[in-house]
């Protein structure tokens, strides 16, 4: 039997192993990784010093998830290739079964080992479709690699400071998860299968005593350089564009890592503005408070050239629901929601794609590019940093896709009436090279104030409801090339934070 208590090897403090299941554990002390054997305790190394984010969830927290109670044991931190962090938790259901708890983007995972044999990595790419036992046929969304850097509590295996680990991410329709880990390429690869949620579905009913002492008070840190405040409002950020001078802040490290120039316009939507969208997304999520994060312009075709092609971009967030994007295209507002790869049949693709069986025809590709940004990102964003992308348009929705050679993001967008979003947050049409502000909705009447009576909004929104919901059925909506969709791209998603597995996960 391994040894389950002793003093720290490095520093001699005294460390305990509460999970049978734990191989590892981060002393609190010093901050080595502990290994224990049937004999003794073995030092891997100091983890490095990293802050933690303002995360949902910590080491000690217990709770139940549909049913099921669970504990945190362990967290941990790693690096993607291109600069995001993201954080996983060992995680414990009803006392002896061992679980991966992760959140990307907004979204959460929870997964579980599975006896299913793994595909070898290099023949895996992304939207690929692969059979995993009896959970069905899952998609790939993204492969990759990361690499430990830091963590605290137990662990399920033992792994030293700056281990890289191979992943694959997949997901099923209907909310399916998996995750492949690779190891670091000499191991039997392990498979996870489990299910992506919101983090609406965790009821916490006792939090940890400790939390992370290393973590950093983002609440409002000051731009390097100016020095106005930036205030960070989601947990996820990764870099704040300052709204006073430009400049774009790394939030963990606090400095300053680009300059850009002025944006056409001042976005036409207040950032930090707090609005309720009376109108589904592609989720279901209906009547929730978003609060606008950040603001985008991206374009294809070359600048001042006849092929050239601008939009706005503004992103939400709920705490409960993770991110969302508010698009501003061609004169239409688009409500967009990430999907997963899973979610989208693309056999057909270019052609068309399908979702829920109802078809979208492709309306465009290009490369998109980012161009100016202001206010906060879950992605590590730079000016100029570009993706392929493509839109499919079915009626008044869109299904568009970013891809890069290890990742593919999908989302679901769908038209709203201009005077909802005015309601909502405040929208101020200006005109800019991003697209003329839109004209009336029809069948809207200015009051006294400038507004639309509240009988007409109602209208509106039950048009746009029923048009969701025809939509939906399939049948109802032909394939025809429709009045809306997009000349962009609604969602932001590759190269930012990923949920792929670690050693052992």
């Amino acid at each position: 039997m391994a040894v389950a208590t002793g003093p720290c090897p490095n520093c001699g403090s005294s460390i305990e192993f509460r999970a049978g299941s734990s191989l590892s554990l981060v002393c609190k002390y010093c901050k080595h990784v502990v290994v224990r054997t049937d004999r003794d305790l073995k030092n891997l190394g100091r983890i490095a010093d990293v802050a933690f984010s303002d995360a949902a969830l910590a080491p000690g927290d217990r709770g139940t998830f549909r049913g099921r109670s669970f504990s945190i044991e362990g967290r941990l931190v790693l690096q993607h290739p291109q600069g995001g962090t993201w954080e996983e938790y060992y995680a414990v259901f009803d006392g002896r079964n061992n679980a991966w708890i992760s959140e990307a983007q907004g979204f959460w995972q929870v997964v579980t080992l599975a006896q299913v044999p793994a595909p070898p990595l290099q023949s895996l790419q992304p939207q690929m479709q692969v059979p995993l036992g009896q959970a069905g046929i899952f998609v790939v969304g993204e492969r990759n690699e990361g690499t430990f850097l830091s963590g605290e509590g137990e662990l399920p295996f033992a792994a030293a400071p700056g281990t890289k680990r191979f992943f694959v991410d997949l997901s099923a329709a209907g909310g399916g998860w998996a995750s492949i880990d690779y190891g670091d390429g000499a191991a039997v690869p392990q498979v996870y299968i489990g299910v992506q949620t919101s983090f609406a579905e965790f009821q916490i009913t006792e939090r940890g005593g400790d939390r992370p002492a290393a973590k950093i008070a983002t609440q409002s840190i000051k731009c390097g350089g100016c020095g106005a405040p930036l205030p960070v409002l989601s947990p996820g950020t990764e870099r704040a564009a300052c709204v006073h001078c430009n400049a774009i802040s790394d939030v963990k490290l606090q400095q300053v890592v680009a300059q850009q120039g002025q944006s056409r316009e001042q976005p036409s939507i207040e950032l930090g503005r707090k609005g309720v969208l009376p109108v589904p997304d592609a989720r279901g999520v209906v009547n929730a408070e978003w609060t606008v994060l950040g603001y985008v312009e991206r374009s294809t075709g070359a600048p001042m050239s006849d092929d050239w092609f601008g939009w706005q971009e503004y992103l939400l967030y709920n705490v409960q629901h993770g991110y969302r994007w508010l698009v501003f295209d061609e004169g239409n507002f688009l409500l967009i929601t990430p999907l997963a790869a899973g979610d989208i049949d693309a056999s057909r693709a270019p052609v068309f794609v399908r979702r829920n069986n109802i078809h979208y025809r492709q309306r465009n590709s290009q490369q998109a590019r980012v161009d100016f940004v202001l206010g906060e990102f879950y992605w590590k964003v730079e000016v100029g940093e570009t993706v392929w992308a493509e839109d499919y348009e079915n009626g008044r929705e869109i299904i568009s896709s970013e891809k890069t050679a290890t990742e593919i993001s999908w989302s679901h967008g769908v038209i709203l009436p201009t005077q909802v979003v005015t309601q909502a947050f405040g929208y101020q049409p200006k005109v800019s090279s991003y697209g003329e502000a839109p004209p009336a909705f029809a069948g809207f009447a200015p009051t006294g104030s400038g507004a639309a009576s509240p009988a007409l909004v109602i209208a509106i929104i039950v048009i746009v409801v029923l048009v969701f919901g025809m939509a939906a059925c399939g049948a109802c909506v032909g394939d025809g090339d429709g009045d809306g969709g997009s000349g962009g791209v609604g969602v932001r998603g590759v190269g930012g934070s990923s949920s792929g597995g670690f050693g052992g996960k």
